[in-house]
């Protein structure tokens, strides 16, 4: 690439004429396109968006940040552990604000999709990284994308110190664990549980739990699973277990959901027929708790606000 275009780039950088750089460095990622030529194009990028991210130009910086993945893309590379670290440099020095955060990590998302080690450690890298900005939902929900039920208990055990009531210790595993099965992910389910059960530091030995009966429900719940019970015992278990399962109505959706992957209910056109209906009878006949439509009531815990519908975790 001509010489000329570069001393451009580097004297309108020095004197931080932004808009003129910018355009520069445009001018090099299209030269380079015709020309194929994709590592000079993805080095003269990588320093673009540095310096405009490293001078809070987030406009421009997340501009070039996009490109760089298009790049990526076009050039059908392997994509090694350094273009992971760049990435996620990217996204921490990009504030939670920059309007086009979004689409930048939605196109590494995509990059990512053909290489499952690389997009389960981005995953836990936005995880982290939207827990310290306090997006709290979403961090849960990437973390549980990771892969790793050993750093989700260690995630769930962070986020309940960090946020969560004493008596709300068993709900934060128990939605997680939950979710995990509705999507066949009974390892991952059965790692978070243990991880987060050994290690919470305000958590009793078990099981069983002696002060936590959802969590003796959702270890038995694993056991009849594993051990390919009938449908009896799984409604026995309900039954057995109704006021804790009463505590979140998002409960209700994945008790649904496990009653057909693990123990042979049919989905019913009409919630209050069949299989469907016996359930709703043994968790309590307010039909707001099917429909998600129930209104908060004073005792509803705060862990329900990060209910995520159970297609998130697929």
């Amino acid at each position: 690439m001509n010489s000329k275009l570069y001393q451009r780039i580097q004297t309108a950088q020095e004197e931080k004429r932004f808009y003129e750089a910018h355009q520069l460095y445009k001018t090099v990622y299209f030269r380079c396109s015709l020309r194929k030529n994709y590592t000079e194009s993805l080095e003269c990028l990588l320093k673009g968006v540095n310096f405009f991210l490293e001078n809070h130009q987030w406009e421009s910086g997340s501009d070039l940040a996009c490109l760089y993945v298009d790049v990526l893309i076009k050039s059908n590379r392997e994509i090694t552990d350094a273009n992971l670290r760049d990435l996620c440099k990217f996204v921490s020095a990009m504030p939670s604000s920059c309007v086009d955060r979004g689409k930048f990590i939605s196109k590494c998302l995509s990059l990512f999709s053909k290489n499952e080690g690389i997009l389960c450690a981005f995953n836990e890298f936005l995880g982290r990284q939207l827990f310290v900005e306090g997006a709290l939902p979403q961090a849960r929900s990437r973390i549980m994308l990771a892969g790793d039920g050993y750093k989700v208990g260690c995630f769930l055990i962070e986020m309940h110190q960090r946020y969560g009531l004493v008596s709300e210790i068993d709900l934060f595993v128990a939605q997680a664990v939950l979710q995990f099965l509705c999507v066949k992910n009974t390892s991952l389910a059965a790692l978070t549980f243990h991880t987060y059960t050994r290690h919470h530091p305000r958590l009793e030995a078990g099981p069983p739990f002696i002060h936590f009966p959802l969590l003796n429900f959702v270890w038995l719940l694993m056991l009849a699973i594993e051990r390919k019970h009938t449908y009896d015992i799984f409604a026995f278990l309900c039954a057995q277990y109704r006021p804790q399962l009463m505590r979140d109505p998002s409960y209700t959706e994945y008790i649904e959901k496990i009653s057909q992957v693990y123990f042979g209910a049919q989905r019913q056109n009409d919630p209050f027929s069949g299989i469907l209906s016996n359930l709703v009878r043994m968790l309590g006949d307010d039909g707001d708790l099917l429909d998600g439509n129930g209104a908060t009531g004073p005792g509803q815990s705060s862990s329900s606000s990060n209910a995520m519908h159970v297609d998130e975790v697929d």
